[in-house]
């Protein structure tokens, strides 16, 4: 089942399920996921909770889709990244860099969207899964047209290599851990961080 319709109810395809999760989406951002209950949730929204509850099976589900949304949104631009006409090199810094923006606007910037993620986080929803698939699987094609065109080496494992990478991203794409130095300092580290990618991954 795909994570965008996890506790959703009646059909996949219904407006007013789409008009939902946009205004929930601006309620979460105002005022935090862990405060806002269903009720209230509803009652900002100017509906009742018996009629949320014909969408969603609770309040998690509405936070499912929102955070599905959000996500979504950033693996499209990554994506245009992946298919880019770009060498294989400065696809990949250009797509490292990117996640970063993307990382620091959504969880630092965005109100506080960052109660969303990190609840997703500790809780182990399957968004939070999919978003770390979808972004092995970005970093893999990046990897692989660059061992294609011979600009990386070929010796160590693909699995690894990507595995590495986005392990060695994690402090500009966690929301917690972006919240430990200012976003210029982040980016600065970043820096460093995509060259020895870049320098571990030559011939």
């Amino acid at each position: 089942m795909p994570a965008s319709t996890l506790g959703q109810r009646g059909p996949t395809e219904h407006h007013r399920r789409e008009q939902i999760i946009e205004q929930a989406n601006t309620h979460f951002r105002l005022y935090g996921y862990r405060k806002t209950s269903v009720a209230s949730l509803a009652k900002s929204i100017g509906v009742s909770s018996a009629y949320l509850y014909r969408f969603f099976d609770s309040k998690q589900a509405i936070g499912q889709a929102i955070c599905h949304s959000v996500l979504k949104g950033m693996h499209v631009q990554l994506q245009q990244i992946v298919e880019g006409d770009l060498p294989p090199i400065e696809r990949l810094r250009h797509f490292i860099e990117t996640a970063c923006t993307l990382s620091l606007e959504l969880f630092l910037q965005e109100g506080r969207m960052q109660e969303v993620v990190i609840e997703a986080l500790q809780n182990n929803w399957t968004t939070v899964d999919q978003h770390r698939e979808d972004l092995l699987t970005q970093i893999t094609a990046l990897v692989r047209a660059g061992r294609e065109s011979g600009d990386f080496e070929r010796r160590t494992p693909l699995d690894e290599v990507v595995q590495g990478i986005l392990f060695a991203l994690t402090a500009c794409l966690h929301p917690v851990l972006l919240e430990i130095h200012p976003p210029e300092k982040t980016r600065q580290g970043l820096l460093v961080v995509t060259q020895l990618i870049l320098r571990s991954l030559m011939p």
